[in-house]
């Protein structure tokens, strides 16, 4: 029987694309690491994340989008995580469990206004009559004639927790029924952005990620800066930690850890106006 010269050629190519795959390494698949957890610091952490993925390219940190310091305290409990991020200090029943809290940078919590208010000061007074509903304009304020659109968070929420530690009239304050209650500081970000007479609180590093202008506040005639913060002229401020337990802790965690306190991983904190924590 004669060969046919079309299957000589359907073979041929066959050889020559089984000789470029033995001769090609296949590709290392990288190891990943996701860093669930509080929205407070999500821009801070994914920066720091991105900075460390040039450097180690074989692995992959991960920032995804917050579930709360709740959520992911909910995840490292029943070890569906290895590392996650927090805003709040550990509660009583948590610190029993095999946890680490491991500190890593402070942030300002600041009240900030969208693009067209005017305002660039406010009184914790004034502040306080805002959130309850007994100043309703900008007007009342020195700005334009237009209603104050405010911006909330829900109880427990690590940003409010800190401004009621440190603003006195906010521990007690009925806040008023027309402000709209958001669950994270993304959220937050992007009302303030959307609606240009609001007001609304954050952290200072997620201020960061703002595509159009927004405003932080001087509260009591001090501006929320870094340069305000290492020595505490500013008061409101918020801690953030990871949280994790050592027995599970992989390579690639570690790694990560040690970069979050090198020289190179806090001076990209510090581009966000964060004061990093030294290690102990």
């Amino acid at each position: 029987m004669k060969s046919c010269p079309g299957i000589k050629r359907v073979f041929g190519l066959l050889a020559g694309l089984l000789l470029s795959f033995s001769l090609c390494p296949l590709p290392v698949l990288a190891d990943v690491l996701e860093i669930p957890g509080t929205g407070a610091c999500e821009v801070l952490l994914r920066a720091v994340a991105d900075a460390f993925n040039r450097e180690h390219t074989e692995h992959r940190v991960i920032v995804p989008p917050s579930i709360g310091t709740v959520g992911g305290m909910r995840l490292i409990t029943g070890d569906q995580a290895v590392l996650v991020r927090v805003a709040q200090p550990l509660k009583e029943k948590e610190k029993g469990q095999g946890l680490m809290y491991l500190p890593f940078a402070r942030d300002l919590v600041v009240f900030a206004v969208g693009a067209k208010v005017p305002v660039r000061s406010i009184t914790t007074a004034q502040l306080a009559e805002v959130y309850a509903g007994k100043i309703a304009t900008w007007q009342e304020l020195g700005g334009p004639p237009v209603p104050i659109r405010v911006l909330l968070r829900q109880p427990g929420d690590s940003s409010l927790l800190a401004i009621q530690k440190h603003l006195e009239p906010f521990r007690q304050i009925t806040f008023a029924p027309a402000g709209k209650v958001l669950s994270t500081d993304p959220d937050m970000l992007a009302m303030l952005q959307k609606y240009n007479f609001s007001i609304g609180f954050l952290t200072f590093s997620s201020l960061k990620g703002a595509k159009t202008p927004i405003h932080p506040l001087a509260l009591d005639g001090i501006a929320p800066t870094p340069e305000t913060a290492p020595s505490r002229q500013y008061k409101i401020i918020e801690e953030y930690a990871l949280v994790f337990k050592e027995k599970r802790l992989n390579d690639l965690a570690r790694s990560f850890l040690d970069f979050i306190f090198s020289k190179n991983g806090q001076q990209v904190m510090k581009q966000y106006g964060v004061t990093p924590v030294e290690k102990e």
